[in-house]
């Protein structure tokens, strides 16, 4: 988190770091690295210069900052910055380009080395953690667009990305009080109001409001005798319809017993009437065999008469064929 300073400090932590690392070798003073612009450069061997600044929508935080005091404070914006470095040696045309090639790489081993700004590169007055630092591999379309966005032509350069930062919000506002809390304890204490009224009574209104509150609890007294008995009344119906109920339930269930008695009675005369019929039917089957058994004699007497009529025919015919 940091203030709306946060672009000019993190621009002011390149340099410094620069400065650090980059001298006295391959630059010999500090003065010559610095933030300019491509085409004023002045005496800056180094050039440090910001082209860029989005909205990192990534990490974008999108509820309120609850601070110690217990009010809210509204999300920072989140940004990322983009840096460019290019190298202009004074040095004579056949020494120039070896020299600002020298130059660019010790730009690179730097921040190679240390892909963070450390806190200390920072101004002191600043809040800020480390912020991130990474090259950003650019065609070269789009790097001689950027130079050309400046009015110059190519050079030499190398392109950074930093961040995300944040810069904090101005718009704090106090909660909403809900419910509130007493600690158990401790020394709090909740203020209270307290009202005093100043009331004029004449002796005469007093003993009117003494009479009328007596009139009024003899009144209440005597609802709550007669509440009493209609309750005691009421009980004592209560009791004898309870009573009544009783008494006609046991009439019922002696009924109800008398009938089941005459229906076991019924039953029984139906079995034993069952019986006699059994019985019958036992006989009727005995005198059937009986007859069945006398016809089946008839039936071998007439079976044994017919037989001796054909013998004593036979004979006779035998005896007629002898004469």
């Amino acid at each position: 988190m940091a203030k709306y300073t946060i672009i000019s400090d993190v621009g002011q932590a390149i340099t410094n770091i620069l400065r650090e690392k980059l001298t006295p070798e391959p630059i010999d003073k500090a003065e010559k690295i610095g933030i300019c612009e491509p085409k004023d450069r002045g005496e800056y061997v180094v050039g440090i210069h910001p082209y860029d600044i989005k909205e990192d929508l990534t990490s974008q935080k999108r509820e309120p900052i609850h601070l110690p005091d217990g009010r809210e404070q509204d999300p920072p914006s989140m940004l990322e910055l983009y840096y460019m470095i290019s190298v202009s040696s004074k040095a004579q045309i056949e020494l120039k380009s070896a020299e600002e090639s020298r130059i660019i790489g010790k730009v690179i081993q730097v921040f190679k080395d240390n892909q963070v700004i450390p806190h200390n590169y920072l101004p002191d007055n600043s809040k800020i953690e480390e912020i991130p630092i990474s090259m950003i591999p650019l065609e070269m379309e789009e790097k001689v667009k950027i130079w050309t966005m400046f009015g110059e032509s190519y050079k030499l350069s190398v392109f950074y990305l930093v961040g995300p930062v944040a810069i904090d919000s101005e718009v704090i506002r106090k909660p909403e009080r809900r419910v509130e809390t007493f600690i158990i304890g401790s020394s709090q204490k909740i203020p209270r109001k307290i009202v005093q009224f100043e009331t004029r009574i004449t002796e005469e209104e007093i003993d009117d409001e003494y009479t009328q509150d007596y009139q009024e609890n003899e009144e209440d007294e005597e609802s709550e005798d007669e509440d009493f008995e209609e309750e005691e009344s009421e009980e004592e119906t209560e009791e004898e319809s309870d009573e009544e109920s009783e008494e006609d339930s046991d009439e019922e269930t002696e009924e109800s017993e008398e009938e089941t008695e005459d229906e076991t009675d019924e039953e029984s005369e139906d079995e034993e009437s069952e019986e006699d019929s059994d019985e019958e039917t036992e006989e009727s089957e005995e005198e059937t065999e009986d007859e069945t058994d006398e016809e089946s004699e008839d039936e071998e007497s007439e079976d044994e008469e017919t037989e001796e009529s054909e013998e004593e025919s036979e004979d006779e015919s035998d005896e007629e064929r002898g004469e």
